[in-house]
């Protein structure tokens, strides 16, 4: 299988990020950290679309619930990586990736949504999270990859 099949349309557009980057605005670098967070939502979409909450049994005898819905695209991406790794490493890597990327994305996304027009302060800073993103979706992508039985339907394309 090919791995672009899967990419979502805005993953392939790592290039207008990358030029928002390269702007003496601070703007344009938030435009771009705000790219990825929508990179990884279509991500999510694409690879684990939005379902019922999952629960868990946990090693203790409890049990856990896993948002899946719509906005839970972090925990559908590392629900993902949990599901169809066979290396318990990649999982935790990739997971905690997900996880430090995330929140921190999202709270950039909470900060803008209040009016802070400050939010990236520094070309380095945007960066970061531009490469984490795209360190992020090539390694999802690999695990794709990976999966022999993955069909594609419409549906991957919503």
């Amino acid at each position: 299988m090919n791995s672009i099949t899967k990419v979502p349309l805005s993953a392939q557009k790592f290039a207008s990020v990358y030029e928002n980057l390269t702007s003496e605005n601070s703007e344009d670098w938030s435009n771009a950290v705000h790219s990825c967070r929508r990179i990884l939502q279509d991500t999510a979409d694409v690879i684990y679309p939005a379902r019922e909450d999952k629960t868990i049994n946990l090693d203790n005898g409890k049990t856990k619930i896993i948002k899946l819905g719509v906005d839970n695209y972090l925990n559908r991406i590392i629900t993902y990586v949990d599901e169809q790794s066979d290396s318990k490493r990649f999982e935790e890597i990739v997971g905690s990736q997900m996880k430090y990327l995330g929140e921190r994305l999202d709270a950039i996304f909470k900060a803008a949504q209040k009016g802070s027009h400050n939010i990236i302060i520094s070309r380095q800073k945007a960066d970061r999270y531009v490469i984490y993103t795209y360190l992020i979706v090539g390694d999802l992508l690999s695990l794709v990859e990976l999966q022999k039985t993955l069909p594609i339907s419409d549906k991957d394309f919503r």
